[in-house]
């Protein structure tokens, strides 16, 4: 096994092949080596060499080591066109911690290349596997919104699909952190119709309001111009925090042009005696 890794590392990958085939390796532990192989050709970008012995091993009814479907895994969703494969591939994953981990790379694929339908399936059976732990559920279904906040506005309609169908079809309430991330990307998008969907889906699930809400609100409504709107968000967030301060003023910097916005002061922290002049974080241009 290091020797096929060494050839790999090395990109002598026929004398990492000629490994599995030398006469003295016992046959009881071939299909691990011939996993190890798979693997190292997989992650140095040798995937059609990796796939042909992958269906090797199948074909011999030997069975693959999960780290190597997993290395196939990893490498298919660099590509387009693979999502048949890459369900084919995690249901050779018997091993749930496994099976996890290639479950969310091809729901990440799903996300990025717009296949609504198999990331629904794919949540649905997150749900019937951690029916019993919704912590690790809601964990695993943030990681997922984690990944359409970062990609801005190209897969905002994608997320905001999702969330319907995790209510509508899956029968769960989305999590606080799920909502943040997609009122996050209605903000980078400047879709304020969908921020305001977004925004009342907190009072739908339960989830009050705090100052990371108000400062994503305030974001959505500066990137769509409504300034008004705005500064009233503005007057809800406590100003206490020069963290917060510099974000309100970011918000602005990056949005704003020239209107009359509200200035944020900058609370003095309680505890001190000695009397400091109040500093003042204008957001006004």
């Amino acid at each position: 096994m290091a020797l096929i890794n060494a050839y790999a590392a090395c990109g002598e990958f026929e004398k990492a092949k000629q490994v599995v085939l030398d006469s003295e390796v016992p046959h009881k532990y071939l299909h691990e080596i011939k996993s190890v192989l798979i693997s190292a050709l997989a992650s140095h970008k040798q995937l059609p060499e990796a796939l042909l012995i992958y269906e090797e091993v199948k074909k011999a009814g030997l069975g693959v080591e999960p780290k190597a479907v997993i290395s196939l895994i990893e490498e298919l969703t660099q590509l387009s066109g693979e999502l048949d494969g890459l369900l084919l591939l995690l249901k050779e994953l018997s091993d749930l911690d496994y099976w996890v981990d290639g479950c969310f790379r091809v729901i990440k694929y799903c996300v990025q290349n717009n296949h609504l339908s198999s990331a629904i399936v794919l949540f649905k059976q997150l749900k019937d596997k951690f029916e019993s732990d919704e912590i690790q559920l809601e964990v695993l279904f943030d990681s997922v919104f984690s990944v359409i906040a970062s990609s801005k506005s190209t897969h905002l309609q994608f997320g905001l699909d999702l969330l319907w169908a995790i209510k509508d079809e899956i029968g769960l309430i989305p999590s606080r952190q799920s909502l943040d991330f997609l009122l996050s990307a209605c903000a980078n998008a400047g879709d304020l119709n969908n921020a305001r969907l977004i925004w009342r889906e907190y009072e739908v699930a339960g989830f009050p309001y705090n100052v990371l809400s108000y400062l994503r609100m305030y974001q959505a409504l500066l990137a769509s111009g409504d300034h008004r709107s705005a500064n009233l968000m503005l007057k809800k967030i406590p100003k206490d925090d020069m963290e917060v301060c510099s974000v309100i003023l970011s918000c602005q910097n990056t949005y704003s042009a020239n209107d009359n916005l509200n200035s944020v002061e900058v609370k003095k922290p309680k505890g001190k005696k000695k009397k400091k002049k109040k500093k003042k974080c204008s957001v006004e241009r």
